[in-house]
C-alpha cells in the first residue's frame, strides 16, 4: 500500500512537471512570436512617420514663400509615395489650412483643433512636448476611423503649426502582419491609456496563459496579448490524476524506487552539493520566472550578489575543511534570514546570489542587506576555532519600466559588489 502511494505521487508529479514544462514552452513561443510582430509593426510605423519630418524641414526653410499650390503639390507627392495613408494635412497655428487629397476631406479644411475636444488633448500634447504624438485609432471628422500622427513644427523656436498624417489602421496592420500570421497563434492589440482594443479579440486580455507585451509608439504605448493555441491542447490536472492512479496500481513498488532515483538525479542537477542551496542552473530558472512575473504585473525585485570577505585567508589559516564548514554555515544563516518566497543560491566558491521578490524601493532592499550584515557580527564556532565572518554585498533593483535584461542586472549587482569591496568590505553598495 505504501509503495502504491509513492508510485502515485511519483507519476502525479511527473505529469504535473511535464504539464508545467509544456505551459512554459508555449508561453516562451508566444513571447518569441510577439517580438517578431512588434518588430514588423515598428518598421512599418517608422516608415510612415518619416513623412512628417521631411515636410517639417521644407516648411522651416520656405515658410515665407508658401503657396497653396506648392504645398498641395508636395503633399500630393508625399501621399503617392506613402502606403496606408488616408490623407496628409497641415495646420497653420491651430487651423487646418492644407489637406491632400482634398476629395472627401473637405469637412476638415478650416477647422480649429481647439474646437475639437476629441483631438485637442493630443494636439496640445504634441505642441507642449515638441515631439510627435500618435493618436487613436479614433473616429475621424471626415468619416471613418484611423490613427493620426501629429508632428509640431517650430520655426525659430516659435510654434508655427502642426503636420498630421492620417493612417488607415486596418490596411496598415494587415500589411505589417501579412507575412507573419501563424495559425497556432492569435493576438490582440490595445492602447495602454484607455484600453481600446483595435486589433484582434478583446477577450484575449482576460484569458489565462497569454503573453502580455508592450510596445512604445510616439508619446504613447500599446499593449499586446498573444496566445499560443497549443495551450488549449494541454491536459488538465484531472487527466494527470487519473493516469497516476492507473500507473501506480500497475507499477506499485517498482515506481517507488524509480521515483526515488529521479529525485536524487534532479537534486544533484539543481542543488549545490555542499550547502543544499539552489545552484546556478536552478537560480536561472527561478530568476526567469520572477523576471517574467515582474514584467507582467509591474513589480520590482532585488538582486543581491554576496561573497565572504577574505575567504582565501580562512582557507589558508584553518584548512579547507574549516573553509567548507564556513560556507555551509553562511548558507544556513542566509537561508534562515530571508523569506520563503525569496531564493538564496550558491553559484561557486564563496559567492552567493539572493533574489528578493516584491520590493518597493531601494530602501527596502537596503533593509534586507543591513539585516544580513548584522547577523554575521557574532563570530562562528567551527571545529574549535572562533572565526569572524563578514560579507560584501552588491545590490541591484529591477524596475518593470526599465529595459534591463537579466544579464545586465547581474552585471549591475557584480559592479556594486566590487564597489562594496572598494569601500572597505563588510558593507553593501548600489551601482550608481
Amino acid at each position: 500500500m505504501l509503495a502504491t502511494l509513492f508510485a502515485f505521487l511519483f507519476w502525479y508529479f511527473l505529469f504535473e512537471y511535464q504539464r508545467q514544462k509544456d505551459e512554459s514552452e508555449a508561453y516562451l513561443e508566444a513571447a518569441s512570436y510577439g517580438s517578431v510582430l512588434r518588430s514588423e509593426m515598428d518598421r512599418e510605423l517608422n516608415a510612415l512617420l518619416f513623412i512628417s519630418n521631411g515636410l517639417s524641414s521644407f516648411i522651416k526653410v520656405y515658410r515665407n514663400e508658401l503657396e497653396t499650390k506648392k504645398v498641395q503639390a508636395i503633399l500630393a507627392d508625399l501621399w503617392k509615395q506613402a502606403r496606408h495613408v488616408r490623407n496628409l494635412a497641415v495646420a497653420v497655428n491651430y487651423k487646418l489650412a492644407y489637406v491632400y487629397p482634398e476629395k472627401s476631406n473637405e469637412k476638415i479644411v478650416g477647422i480649429d483643433y481647439r474646437d475639437v475636444p476629441a483631438q485637442w488633448e493630443k494636439v496640445k500634447l504634441a505642441i507642449d512636448s515638441r515631439e510627435g504624438v500618435l493618436d487613436g485609432p479614433l473616429e475621424l471628422i471626415q468619416g471613418g476611423s484611423g490613427m493620426i500622427y501629429r508632428f509640431p513644427i517650430f520655426v525659430d523656436d516659435e510654434y508655427w503649426g502642426i503636420m498630421s498624417t492620417v493612417i488607415d489602421t486596418h490596411a496598415f496592420l494587415e500589411d505589417a502582419f501579412k507575412d507573419h500570421l501563424r495559425q497556432e497563434f492569435t493576438f490582440a492589440i490595445r492602447t495602454a491609456d484607455n484600453k481600446h482594443v483595435f486589433y484582434g479579440d478583446p477577450a484575449l486580455f482576460k484569458q489565462k496563459h497569454v503573453y502580455i507585451q508592450e510596445s512604445l509608439v510616439p508619446n504613447g504605448k500599446w499593449e499586446w496579448a498573444i496566445e499560443n493555441k497549443k495551450i488549449h491542447d494541454l491536459h488538465d490536472r484531472r487527466f494527470g490524476v487519473s493516469l497516476s492512479l492507473l500507473f501506480s496500481l500497475l507499477v506499485g513498488v517498482f515506481a517507488y524506487f524509480f521515483a526515488k532515483e529521479r529525485y536524487y538525479l534532479s537534486e544533484g542537477a539543481l542543488m549545490d552539493s555542499l550547502t543544499g542551496l539552489p545552484n546556478r542552473r536552478l537560480l536561472e530558472n527561478r530568476l526567469n520566472y520572477v523576471h517574467s512575473e515582474a514584467k507582467r504585473f509591474s513589480k520590482m525585485f532585488g538582486l543581491m550578489a554576496l561573497d565572504v570577505d577574505h575567504f582565501k585567508s580562512i582557507n589558508d589559516n584553518y584548512g579547507h575543511d574549516v573553509g567548507d564548514e564556513v560556507i555551509k554555515q553562511v548558507a544556513d544563516v542566509l537561508k534562515f534570514n530571508i523569506r520563503d518566497v525569496d531564493t538564496v543560491s550558491r553559484i561557486g566558491g564563496d559567492e552567493f546570489v539572493i533574489v528578493v521578490r516584491d520590493q518597493h524601493s531601494e530602501e527596502s532592499l537596503v533593509k534586507v542587506a543591513t539585516k544580513l550584515l548584522n547577523v554575521f557580527k557574532k563570530p562562528m564556532q567551527i571545529h574549535g576555532h572562533e572565526i569572524t565572518v563578514q560579507l560584501s554585498i552588491g545590490l541591484a533593483l529591477f524596475e518593470p519600466t526599465s529595459e534591463f535584461t537579466l544579464k545586465q542586472l547581474f552585471k549591475q549587482a557584480d559592479i556594486a559588489l566590487y564597489r562594496a569591496k572598494q569601500k572597505g568590505r563588510n558593507t553593501y553598495s548600489f551601482k550608481n
